[in-house]
């Protein structure tokens, strides 16, 4: 693998060898997750599954999550007894 990494590193125009340059160094913006994915339940079972911000609040992701279309048809008109959000990954619903 070294002689290939060399052979490359010459042939993208470089004159000193690879050995001798600075190991690339992570940018931390770029590491930052833009969306997650969010599960949501009703009764334990998973109904639908939504991309969300990963600093979304409690509150917004279960506005979000009962108005998606199939959590609304799942529940088919049943009593929510209780929701529990763990933002910004589960959502269950609890119904009656």
């Amino acid at each position: 693998a070294p002689h290939i990494t060399e052979e490359l590193w010459r042939r993208l125009g470089h004159t000193e060898s690879v050995v001798h340059q600075d190991f690339p160094v992570a940018d931390p913006a770029y590491v930052v997750d833009e969306t997650v994915t969010c599960v949501v339940q009703i009764k334990g079972k998973v109904k639908a599954r939504l991309e969300v911000s990963p600093s979304i609040t409690d509150a917004d992701l279960e506005t979000l999550a009962l108005a998606d279309p199939h959590v609304v048809a799942a529940l088919g008109g049943a009593e929510i007894r209780k929701v529990i959000v763990r933002a910004p990954k589960l959502v269950n619903i609890v119904a009656g």
